[in-house]
């Protein structure tokens, strides 16, 4: 065998196992029939109505704190003490409904702990709404050093709740139409998550959503459809639609953000009245210095009145903070 062969039949191999690689890590482990599942536990259902209902929307950033996205080995002990942190901030509020984003089930990054599962029993949620969103053998993100790849992944979104959910839809949003065609399959789906819960006579309708962050007419599209999914329900339901929007609200320098679709429709309120969602007190990125407001809460008013609401501070299990609101039906 000359050289020439040999280095060929070298770099042969070399590509072959680089493509197998690639396509093995791409591939999804999970099943796509369990992508949206609705799971329950021994603790005791509520069924009643009452005369006021908390909810609250909080991307946990897979618990990873201020780390979330850098290039950093991180301890299994962070993700203990975050999720800790996470459960004494959210215990004293006693919400009915909790939207979580950026959440593991499985995932190499966060030491394979089903965080919607430990957050669900340490508060004591009777009821999982859970929604995949990323699925992969292995994720080589962030790309160097090696040690800090993601590896394999299956992440989501998820609504804890105290009362029954009889539907549980997973909708994949449009995606990033320009990005290579080899990052595509690492990727994650951004979601519009529709639970549909029953409170004694009422149905309220839960829309849990994670929108696009680094392509603006992505998110544009996307804002588009949830505004008219929204709408689907809103004559003849309460709705909550709830989430990261990745969208500051207008100012001087932002004067069309993709969040005015929501602002701007009559009959679609936010949980903090527009003209305050620019104080510093209710931004809600990032939860050490927080300056942006991207976290949302909005709901039909001919349906639901807001009656309290908060950014619950001081609290850095995620880059993110927890947005709160009270609410009752009309």
């Amino acid at each position: 065998m000359d050289l020439m062969t040999l280095l060929l039949l070298i770099f042969s191999g070399f590509y072959i196992s680089l493509f197998s690689f690639y396509l093995w890590a791409s591939s999804p482990s999970y099943s796509q029939a369990k992508y949206a599942k609705i799971l329950t536990s021994d603790l005791p259902l509520q069924r009643k109505p009452k005369e006021t209902y908390t909810v609250i929307t909080y991307n946990i950033g897979y618990l990873s704190g201020l780390t979330n996205n850098h290039a950093v080995k991180r301890k299994k002990v962070l993700f203990d003490e975050n999720l800790e942190l996470a459960i004494t901030a959210l215990k004293p509020f006693n919400a009915d409904f909790i939207a979580l984003q950026e959440v593991d089930f499985a995932s190499q990054r966060s030491y394979d702990v089903n965080q919607v599962q430990a957050l669900a029993t340490a508060l004591q949620f009777p009821v999982q709404a859970t929604a995949i969103n990323w699925d992969n053998n292995y994720v080589p993100f962030p790309l160097f050093p090696i040690s800090t790849h993601f590896g394999k992944m299956l992440s989501g979104q998820a609504v804890l709740s105290r009362y029954p959910i009889e539907l549980n839809e997973r909708i994949v949003l449009e995606r990033v139409a320009n990005k290579p065609f080899y990052e595509k399959p690492f990727y994650l789906d951004r979601l519009a998550q529709v639970s549909r819960v029953k409170i004694g006579n009422h149905t309220l309708i839960l829309i849990n959503v994670h929108l696009e962050a680094f392509d603006q007419p992505t998110r544009l599209k996307q804002s588009r459809f949830v505004l008219e999914l929204f709408l689907s329900f809103a004559d003849k339901y309460p709705v909550l639609l709830i989430g990261e929007f990745n969208s500051e609200p207008p100012s001087e320098m932002n004067l069309e953000p993709t969040v005015n679709l929501f602002l701007n429709t009559p009959g679609i309120e936010s949980a903090f009245p527009p003209e305050t969602l620019n104080y510093p007190e209710n931004a809600t990125y990032p939860s050490d210095k927080p300056r942006q407001t991207i976290d949302y809460i909005f709901y039909n008013s001919n349906r639901i009145q807001a009656i309290k609401w908060q950014v619950i501070t001081d609290v850095i299990a995620s880059d993110h903070l927890p947005v709160v609101m009270k609410f009752r039906f009309c």
